[in-house]
């Protein structure tokens, strides 16, 4: 699309007036409840109410109850299967608050237990359906560990405001292979927790792709190492907590253009124009050094990205400019192609060399399809996939003629932070489906034709918390989740699917929207160096001090709290920004700033041993008291020292 040595009082102990810690779980922006279930969903005669919808449904006219002597039941000869066993059972402990067995004997089973099977012979299964059977036991056959892992996730919603099920069978197998989450956390840093969250609902919802344009730090190009970035420890928690529900991780790193998060200080790969000036989001393909950073960073993303993709994006290398402008990718793509090439060939060559480099790592290309207008004289190749979201005159079906595999990547699903959600409302009513491309629809039941993906981007991150936007994602993650499985709708309208939706809640484990450890009032805030001390006017930045200073505590309504002293509120408001008009930069100041209300204003209290961590709702960096001559900056958490602060009544 970027000197004391006083030991902190731990969180308990500084809020001893309190005598305990207490958790306030804020609701005022969560739409997502769990309601009682509407009565026609309760019919054992219809179809059961969860999202997305059973293919197919016979009733059984009854229900089985669920109780203390349920197990689980699965072969302990398939490793696959034991695993998704016990994922189940953690699940099913975290949604009904008590444990429940893992039997690895099938001849063990008995009345009211949940028997999984593995049956590679059921073809008709396909790659993730299963067969569900609900009479005097549940039976979930599957012809993979996938299938496997969807019925539990239908029996998990089927539990989600009860003991029973529906007795009933069904085979319930998707339309299509990809069911994904495009997250751009470029930019912007969504915390692990945050991710972890999306990927249990996606996981939930039966979506399998999970695709991170997001950046690594790295020991071997230190220069890149400006936040936001995920250690690699991080990824490699996202990466098996992915894989342990299903989800495949694809990594991007967008390329020739939005590359300014890697090369802002490296010149001599910037792309320069006719008039000498260097622009940091465009790479220079013509450049044999560029192709080889870009290439280096492919490495060491692989180490920590397991998955059979590579994403390079390739999208809006031109985005306000024109060929015309940069004379030297007509002069490279001639000498290279021939007097009839153009400087687009210039471009496609760059994707076509990246995609051999992939291809030779054993991995699938995949990028966006703007750059795709036609004006090209050599193909692009074959083997790349093609995420579709933007209308050009090449059209999806003219990439499927030709061999290509394209995932519907419509802009009408995109959510941009800052700038709210598609409308919903109306693509479910529509029946819209991955067949619905901008600028066409195609014929379906096509191969080429992968699914589609929900897309979610930082353009305006600055204005929106990640709370809110966790929130509004609830119901288009829901209507993107049913149109993606292709199955029918369960309800012929909206406000019907969102009283279904809300029933069905989120994921177990999903835990709160968010956590407000300390009630409202007024605290002093101490560090390892002294007391967190405010300025007495506007544009002052934060100090550390011994004498004794103390601030209000305001919770607020999305999950955060207002820290107000002398009338201001503590602020990451100035300072440089990046792209986006965050202020990023590590070891920026903090500030106090007359109150506003505005995002910037709005801090996270995390708990952490020995106290609590205060990250800027927007930042997502913490308070540190490492800046000099006693000030207090932001730091990301992985680097941050002095960053432990106890708060005392």
């Amino acid at each position: 699309m970027k000197t004391t040595t006083e030991t902190p009082v731990g969180l308990e102990e500084s809020m001893a007036p309190f005598a305990r810690v207490r958790l306030l779980l804020t609701a005022a922006l969560v739409t997502t409840s769990i309601a009682s279930v509407p009565a026609a969903f309760a019919d054992t005669a219809a179809a059961p109410a969860v999202v997305p919808a059973l293919q197919s449904w016979t009733p059984g006219g009854g229900t089985l109850a669920l109780s203390d002597r349920t197990r689980i039941v699965v072969d302990g000869r398939d490793p696959a299967a034991v695993s998704t066993a016990r994922t189940f059972a953690a699940d099913f402990k975290a949604a009904k608050h008590r444990g429940i067995p893992v039997i690895t004997s099938l001849g063990a089973a008995h009345r009211s237990d949940i028997v999984l099977l593995h049956d590679p012979g059921r073809g008709e299964l396909g790659a993730e359906g299963y067969a569900m059977n609900v009479g005097d036991r549940v039976e979930i056959t599957g012809r993979t560990a996938a299938g496997i892992f969807y019925g539990t996730r239908t029996v998990l919603q089927l539990l989600a405001t009860g003991d029973r099920l529906p007795t009933g069978s069904t085979v319930d197998v998707p339309k299509y292979a990809e069911r994904g989450v495009a997250l751009c956390a470029c930019y912007t840093y969504y915390p692990v927790d945050w991710i972890d969250r999306m990927i249990k609902d996606m996981a939930y919802l039966k979506l399998n792709y999970l695709h991170l344009e997001i950046k690594v730090r790295s020991s071997r190009f230190p220069d890149i190492n400006t936040f936001s970035y995920y250690t690699p420890a991080e990824i490699r928690g996202i990466v098996a907590l992915a894989s342990r529900y299903h989800v495949d991780v694809v990594p991007e790193i967008n390329s020739p253009g939005h590359i300014d998060p890697y090369i802002q200080d490296r010149p001599d790969l910037q792309l320069v124009d006719k008039n000498g000036i260097a622009d940091p989001t465009r790479l220079d393909v013509t450049k044999p050094a560029a192709f080889s950073f870009y290439t280096a960073l492919i490495d060491d993303y692989l180490k920590v990205f397991p998955g059979q993709y590579w994403h390079m994006g390739a999208d809006e290398y031109m985005l306000g400019s024109a060929y015309a402008n940069y004379p030297q990718l007509l002069a490279y793509a001639r000498a290279k192609f021939g007097p009839n090439a153009t400087p687009q060939d210039a471009y496609i060559d760059f994707i076509n060399r990246v995609d051999a480099y992939v291809r030779s790592k054993g991995k699938t290309l995949r990028i966006w399809n703007d750059g795709l207008t036609g004006a090209n004289t050599i193909p692009l190749n074959e083997d790349v996939t093609v995420e579709y979201w933007l209308g050009e005159s090449v059209e999806p079906q003219n990439l499927l003629d030709a061999g290509h595999t394209v995932m519907n990547a419509s802009d009408a699903m995109y959510y941009i932070r800052g700038n709210g959600a598609p409308d919903v409302k109306s693509l479910y009513e529509s029946g819209w489906s991955p067949e619905v491309f901008p600028g066409q629809t195609i014929a379906s039941g096509q191969s080429g034709l992968s699914g589609a993906e929900y897309s979610i981007w930082p353009d305006n991150y600055g204005h929106e918390t990640e709370n809110v936007t966790q929130s509004n994602l609830f119901m288009p993650l829901r209507v993107f989740a049913q149109a993606t499985w292709g199955s029918p709708r369960p309800t012929s309208d909206y406000a019907g699917f969102v009283a279904l939706a809300n029933a069905v809640g989120h994921a177990p484990g999903w835990g709160p929207a968010w956590i407000q450890p300390i009630v409202a009032g007024s605290y002093v805030i101490r560090g390892s160096q002294g007391v967190l001390t405010p300025p007495a006017t506007a544009a002052g930045k934060l100090t550390i001090a011994w004498s004794a200073s103390t601030w209000q505590l305001q919770p607020t309504s999305d999950g955060y709290y207002r820290l107000t002293a002398n009338g201001l509120c503590a602020d990451m408001s100035r300072g440089t920004a990046n792209r986006l008009g965050v202020i990023e930069q590590e070891g920026t100041p903090a500030t106090a700033e007359t109150c506003t209300g505005g995002p910037t204003q709005e801090w996270q209290l995390e708990p952490v041993h020995g106290g609590v961590r205060i990250v800027n709702a927007i930042t997502q960096e913490a308070l540190d008291a490492s800046g000099p001559a006693g000030t207090v900056v932001q730091q990301p958490r992985s680097v941050a020292t002095r960053a432990t602060w106890s708060i005392h009544g």
